[in-house]
């Protein structure tokens, strides 16, 4: 996982964030560090001291690791009806095999079995590939915000699913 996580955010962001703050998490942010944190997250939710959420990962026939998907309680949400997407992140040489459509319809069933109804994900604004999948698989813009990425303030998009069945394919859903 802190292979994927690592290598996708590194070549996802490169030129959509200030070249000094890319360069600090390449230098710091390593594949073992990842997985050190994903690590400390998984020992959390086993000691039921974390939050309530979902974490799915794809693998390829070899068993080797393609993407991820994290989802939660979204934090500004007092109701818990919202959940929000923390990472979505598939392989370079995967992207476009239609992985991360899987992992966010699978991450929406989840959510949506958690008591979930709606959903919500910040992108980076300058992330036009990331935008225009959340936008491909029916996510609104609804705001914008930002995300401080070593000390850089950075523009992000939110986008938002009323009705988060939309994703699960339930044909109930409100479209």
């Amino acid at each position: 996982m802190g292979r994927v996580m690592v290598d996708s955010w590194l070549s996802a962001h490169r030129g959509q964030v200030p070249e000094a703050a890319w360069q600090q998490r390449v230098d710091e942010w390593t594949p073992d560090v990842s997985a050190r944190a994903w690590a400390r997250t998984f020992a959390e939710r086993t000691d039921g001291d974390g939050p309530v959420d979902v974490m799915l990962v794809a693998e390829d026939d070899a068993g080797v690791l393609t993407g991820l998907v994290s989802g939660t309680a979204a934090d500004e949400d007092s109701s818990r009806s919202i959940a929000e997407i923390g990472a979505l992140y598939v392989r370079t040489e995967r992207r476009g095999a239609g992985i991360g459509r899987s992992l966010l319809r699978a991450a929406a069933v989840e959510l949506a079995a958690l008591g979930f109804s709606r959903l919500h994900v910040s992108v980076l604004t300058a992330n036009l590939p990331a935008r225009g999948f959340y936008e491909a698989m029916g996510g609104r813009e609804i705001g914008q915000g930002t995300f401080d990425e070593e000390g850089y303030l950075l523009p992000v998009t939110v986008y938002a699913w009323a009705d988060l069945r939309t994703l699960t394919g339930d044909p109930t859903a409100a479209s």
